[in-house]
Order: structure tokens, then sequence, then C-alpha cells
């Protein structure tokens, strides 16, 4: 066996082991099917009844007639069991819920009732806050999704800023009216969330819709770190100095005898 084929294999003791990401304990979801395949025990609020946070006259669990519409104008805005959201414009707070008629088009986004925010006026920050209940007491979720869109504007695409608690923001450009809201979600193994937030800053006379807000409990699993790499042991530490001090003392013996 030839000297470097000796340190070849004696520097194999050391080669370094390939590492694994690990996968994401977080991830986000840009369509609900792949949301649903991570998520279990899933609620689902599709804003079909009067929430008991409105100010607008209507009895809270009534079913939403076509054409009606409820405003939100305190800081308790629309509450269940399972969520509360409220709205601001920066100065007070708003929030409207709406069945769209034959005649309301605007409001008309495939998905039956909406919530919706005040209208941006190009100076102030619309914003929602979506907080997570169990029996009317907040609770953390470890998945969560929902339908957005954004209003005015003749319905045209546009970004969202979506901001999960304890995660950076995250933008969510949305379709235009007439291909419906467009869907984010996060599911997680390693962290839950009381809340997350969805603002719009820069379009003047637009709005934020939701629909079809979701939660429910993570069904991802993190995969286990790589195995630390194995430290080779005195034996080969001596064999591979040796062959090197070895090579070392050839390579000046034939320096010499080529002198």
């Amino acid at each position: 066996m030839s000297h470097f084929l000796r340190l070849r294999l004696a520097a194999a003791a050391f080669a370094v082991f390939a590492v694994n990401p690990l996968i994401a304990g977080t991830l986000t979801y840009t369509d609900r099917p792949s949301w649903l395949a991570d998520s279990t025990s899933i609620i689902t609020l599709d804003f079909a009844t009067y929430g008991a946070g409105n100010s607008g006259g209507f009895t809270s669990g009534n079913s939403v007639t076509s054409g009606s519409q409820v405003f939100y104008n305190n800081a308790n805005g629309y509450f269940n069991n399972n969520f509360q959201i409220t709205g601001t414009n920066g100065t007070s707070n708003v929030l409207r819920q709406v069945l769209a008629n034959g005649s309301q088009s605007f409001w008309n986004w495939n998905t039956g009732a909406i919530l919706f925010s005040d209208s941006s006026t190009g100076s102030n920050v619309i914003s929602m806050r979506i907080n997570f209940r169990s029996g009317g007491l907040p609770t953390p979720v470890s998945a969560f999704g929902v339908g957005l869109g954004l209003g005015g504007g003749t319905g045209s695409s546009g970004n969202i800023t979506v901001t999960p608690q304890g995660l950076g923001a995250q933008t969510v450009t949305t379709f235009n009216q007439a291909a419906g809201l467009t869907f984010f979600g996060v599911s997680s193994d390693t962290q839950t969330f009381s809340f997350f937030d969805i603002t719009i800053t820069d379009p003047a006379s637009r709005y934020i819709i939701l629909d079809n807000l979701s939660s429910g409990t993570s069904t991802i699993t993190t995969a286990p770190p790589p195995p630390p790499a194995e430290t080779p042991d005195a034996a080969t530490m001596l064999t591979v100095g040796t062959g090197l001090a070895y090579l070392g003392y050839l390579r000046r013996n034939r320096h010499l005898e080529t002198a």
C-alpha cells in the first residue's frame, strides 16, 4: 500500500459529516389545503352571525341578512367564545360586518358575509388585532389561518402586513376582488400565538377584508438534530500523526538524494 493511500485512509477519520437542516418549527402557508394538512382541531368563524361586541342595534347571535350592516365602534370589537377581533384607524376603534346584496358589489368577495376595517386616508394606519380565546378566555393556539382581501380601489390587488405574535412582519399580496380572498396561515410546533395583527399603511381609501378565520393545533414535527460527529480515538490520532511525520521524512530524504 503506498504512503499516499495510507494517508488518505487515515484522513477519513476526520471526514466532515453532512448536517441536515432542521424542518422549520414554524411554517407559513399561502393555500388552505396545505395548512389544513399540518393542523387539526380546526375552529372556523365565517361571520355569518353577529358578534357580541356590536353597537348597531342587532342582537348578538342573529344571522346576518343580505344587505344588512353592523358597526363595531368600540374597543371590544367583534367577539365570541373563540375569537376577538378589534380594529383601529389610529384614533378610534371601527369594524364593520356585512353580507352584500345584489347592489353592493363592492362588498361581494364571493365568500358570503365578511368583516372589514375602517378605510385608510393615506396618513393613518389601519389595523386589526385577532385574539384567540377558548370559552371566552384568552387561549394561545399553535395554528391559525385567515382569508384576506383589500377593499376599495376597485378591489385591486395590494399588500397587507400580517404580524403573528413573536414573529416578524409577513407581507401578503392579495388577489383582486374577482379572484376572491388570499389565504395566509401559520402552523408551529415550537411556539404558540395569543394574537396576530393585520395592517395596511400606504394605500389611501382602502380597507382590510377578512373571512374564514380559523384556529387549531399544529401537527408538524421538527426533525431531531443530527448526531454529533464522532471524535477520533487516540490510536487513530497516533496513526495519522505517525503517517504525516513519515511522509515528511520521505520527502526530506528524496530532496537530499536529488540535491
